[in-house]
């Protein structure tokens, strides 16, 4: 009898647990306001203290030392309906902050070194348990939070005044924290945490002044993520409620390439193509330190994502208004990297439109950048009893992202 009731406990986490690990919600799509404002379109010109996530090259433009500050705030607003169960929800409004900070230092005339820390990648979602109480049967916490913070020291160096290379060792920390019921087993929680190592490297040429290019590939890391993991009900099994779980995963390269044109000495143009090689995340085992979680419950938790590789493609302008006030604008598009198949209301995977703007005031010795982000995704219907690992309804979902960033030159 308990063996049939272990097995059952696998099948029901096999098709409760499926949810994306990493998404294109989890991909920020930005860093630096300025990038931000111009639809994140900028490798090619990479220009500030940003340009340490998005070329690194392009830190070799600096000629003093800076100190850079920066945060955005993520506003999801995700809805769900599944008529069949009378459900019709939305997510309960939360504020995700993703700080940064820079400081960079020539040396010489053609080195520049540094260090960034920002939050590259994050994503999360908090349901009302009482909205969604007729899908299970119960109150239970529906909460999600991802997300990856990294460590860059910086350098770049200029090989002439047409050619720079930069690279960056990327430190990173990563955590994931999870809680959501499973039919017939009840609350399931996870709390893991892990670091990775990886690297940038990047390629800045400006053959002449009204024109640049640049080229950046973020390498592939894999990241094992390790913590608690909790299902009370298990407890009437003779097993342990909380156990150290572990997640094994490998973040996919990142390839751009971007130009930036300057008609005019007010105006400039940028656009980039952006590729993910998304198809690497296809499943996402866990393996548990208790003999009796791991023989009967590890196949069943694996995340199951069956991604493809998606292809982003980004615009944005700026226009000088005068010698300190800057207008940016931008616009792209953000494929949803994950089928119908596993779609669910914690880490959902969208595609997206972005419409993005901001403006930016400099002097001598500061900087000032405010960008607004506003991204709608295509709603997403699943078919009830059609897809084993997919929650029924049609989801929904839109975010609302200002950022602000500060630089003072020494």
């Amino acid at each position: 009898m308990k063996t049939l009731v272990r097995l059952s406990l696998a099948v029901i986490l096999a098709a409760g647990l499926t949810t994306g690990l990493f998404a294109n919600g989890l991909n920020l799509n930005g860093n630096g306001s300025k990038a931000n404002a111009m639809g994140g379109a900028f490798v090619g010109l990479a220009d500030d203290f940003s340009a340490a996530y998005w070329n690194p090259a392009g830190l070799a433009q600096m000629t003093t030392a800076s100190f850079s500050l920066y945060g955005s705030d993520i506003m999801p607003f995700g809805t769900y309906q599944f008529d069949l169960a009378g459900i019709d929800a939305k997510s309960t409004f939360k504020h995700y902050l993703i700080p940064a900070l820079g400081y960079f230092q020539p040396i010489g005339d053609k080195i520049v070194v540094g260090v960034y820390v920002n939050a590259p990648s994050g994503a999360g979602a908090t349901w009302d348990g009482e909205d969604l109480a007729p899908l299970v049967g119960g109150l239970y916490d529906w909460n999600s939070k991802l997300g990856i913070f990294t460590i860059s020291p910086s350098i770049a160096v200029k090989l002439s005044e047409k050619i720079m290379l930069g690279a960056t060792l990327d430190i990173n920390y990563g955590m994931l924290k999870m809680c959501q019921p499973v039919q017939d087993i009840g609350q399931y929680s996870e709390d893991l945490k892990g670091w990775a190592l990886g690297g940038t490297f990047g390629l800045l040429v400006k053959p002449v002044k009204e024109f640049s290019f640049g080229v950046t590939y973020k390498l592939p890391f894999t990241a094992k993520l390790k913590g608690d993991v909790t299902i009370p009900i298990v407890e009437y099994y003779g097993w342990p409620t909380t156990v150290t779980g572990t997640r094994s995963a490998t973040w996919p390269q990142w390839l751009a390439a971007g130009i930036a044109i300057k008609p005019t000495d007010k105006l400039t143009f940028t656009a980039d193509v952006q590729y993910t090689n998304w198809k690497k995340l296809q499943t996402i085992p866990i393996t548990f330190e208790n003999a009796d979680w791991q023989d009967n419950l590890a196949g069943g938790a694996a995340y199951q994502l069956l991604w493809k590789d998606t292809t982003q493609f980004r615009f944005g302008a700026e226009y000088m208004v005068s010698k300190g006030l800057a207008l940016r604008a931008g616009y792209y598009l953000d494929p949803n990297p994950g089928p119908v198949d596993t779609q669910n209301l914690l880490l959902p995977e969208f595609k997206y439109s972005w419409i993005t703007g901001g403006f930016g005031y400099k002097s001598e010795q500061i900087a000032i950048d405010f960008s607004l982000e506003y991204g709608t995704g295509t709603d997403i219907v699943v078919p009830p009893g059609v897809y084993a690992h997919a929650m029924p309804g049609t989801h929904g979902m839109t975010i609302v992202a200002p950022s602000l960033s500060f630089t003072y030159k020494f």
